[in-house]
């Protein structure tokens, strides 16, 4: 489909801000300016800054959308992208994965030592780039700015720790599942629409709105995702069909056909993982089509939870296509 509004509308004017948050001289600053595109391994330029910058363009997005300039907010919108690129620093080592996007990751080329330094920079330079946010809104803003994007950060490692914990046993159904994805996958996002409600001066209850909406759109996001790691069209996702089985990932598939056939445990724990076994045993169980439904379940939160916001008729438009993005995605 075409470019989806929300994630090209302000893409200039978050590139040039980051950009401009990354620039420094010094070791760390070349550390930091890897991971996020700008700078090669040799200290050449980089390929520039990658990936949809979908939280960043939220928190703009949700700003915008209760009538405030987005000004007020691009300080909280690089804050809140640079968190997740520590948090992506930090998850390739966890995971052990040698490419991001197309280039080595950040442990590949400096060691495991200096890939987790970039990690904790990235998240200081983070709340740091916050801070700059009073220079364009209140003192009272600026706090419960910095008090939503470490709250969401918390979640986020919470999120991580679990998903730690899971990887590689059998334990913990369907709930469980849903609870790790909603802080890993849903916390930035939901820190994202209430990071614009904050700076367009949004009350408790409409901050509240906002950060759960958000965390549904994660949730939505996150099983659309686990969804095309297993039954995904190579071509598009360029991984083969299966990986996320062959990754042992505990995934929403995983999680259900567990539930309903324990015996799946022994299939998923062998070496090497027999993918077309367990997609028979799968289809059997009809976890594609668990997966789907309950994907869109959360794609109709979202839509009805959104229409319920005093957004401007606009704003509603361009949320309503993301979300139609996001169901085209599991076809």
């Amino acid at each position: 489909m075409a470019e989806v509004t929300i994630l090209s509308r302000y893409r200039a004017e978050i590139l040039d801000a980051l950009s401009r948050t990354l620039q420094g001289d010094g070791e760390l600053w070349k550390l930091l300016r890897y991971p996020m595109g700008l700078e090669g391994p040799g200290g050449e330029p980089g390929p520039g800054i990658g990936g949809k910058l979908l939280r960043p363009a939220l928190v703009c997005f949700s700003c915008e959308a209760l009538g405030e300039e987005i000004e007020k907010v691009l300080p909280l919108a690089c804050a809140l992208e640079l968190v997740h690129n520590f948090s992506l620093v930090h998850d390739d080592i966890q995971d052990g994965d040698e490419l991001r996007r197309g280039r080595p990751t950040a442990w590949k080329v400096f060691g495991t030592g200096q890939a987790i330094n970039a990690g904790d920079g990235l998240l200081v330079l983070a709340l740091r780039t916050a801070l700059r946010a009073k220079e364009v809104l209140p003192p009272a803003a600026v706090i419960a700015a910095q008090e939503a994007l470490l709250s969401a950060t918390f979640r986020m490692i919470e999120g991580q720790v679990q998903d730690l914990a899971l990887e590689g046993t059998q334990d913990g159904g369907v709930q469980r599942y849903l609870e790790m994805a909603r802080r890993k996958a849903g916390a930035l996002l939901g820190c994202a629409l209430e990071l614009g409600g904050i700076a367009a001066g949004a009350d408790e209850g409409l901050r509240e709105e906002l950060r759960e909406l958000g965390e549904t759109l994660g949730l939505a996001f996150q099983i659309r995702d686990d969804f095309l790691g297993i039954w995904g069209d190579p071509e598009v996702t360029g991984k083969p069909a299966g990986s996320d089985l062959v990754r042992k990932k505990r995934s929403f598939p995983v999680a259900f056909a567990l539930e309903r056939d324990p015996a799946l445990a022994e299939l998923l724990a062998r070496e090497p993982v027999p993918v077309a076994e367990i997609l028979e045993k799968f289809s059997a169980l009809g976890v594609r089509e668990a997966t789907e439904a309950e994907a869109r379940k959360y794609v109709r939160e979202a839509q009805t939870a959104a229409e319920r916001l005093p957004w401007t008729p606009e704003a509603k438009g361009m949320f309503a296509e993301l979300i139609s993005f996001l169901a085209e995605r599991m076809a």
